[in-house]
């Protein structure tokens, strides 16, 4: 296994255990959970539109969900987390982490996951 997903295993693994200890995540809060995957966000959201569409005439609604971490603010996530307990190293590793970062791969690569460049 490559160093990158153990480390992100063992992020993944303690920083859960931290929001269930404190009981930080909200009852709404899907993905990143055991049990509680990101699918039922989208059957959340398909069940919304079905009881708005009683009520209106709804033509369409087109959500894309694909990838939706890469939207998140860094700053705003970074506070969440400084509020939530993350402080210290873990703060700073964090910071580190989400700061001035950039994903590349390539193209002409046939085993290349990613295939752009972002900051």
């Amino acid at each position: 296994m490559v160093f990158s997903k153990v480390l992100k295993k063992a992020t993944h693994s303690k920083l859960s255990q931290h929001l269930h200890t404190n009981n930080i995540l909200v009852t709404e809060q899907c993905g990143f959970r055991k049990g509680i995957s990101t699918k039922v966000a989208a059957c959340r959201l398909t069940d919304s539109v079905k009881s708005i569409n009683q009520t209106m005439h709804v033509g369409g609604i087109f959500c894309y969900l694909a990838k939706a971490f890469d939207c998140v603010n860094h700053a705003t996530l970074l506070a969440k987390l400084h509020f939530y307990g993350t402080q210290g190293v873990s703060e700073d590793w964090f910071r580190s982490y989400l700061t001035n970062r950039r994903q590349s791969g390539d193209i002409t690569s046939p085993n290349s996951t990613q295939n752009f460049i972002s900051d």
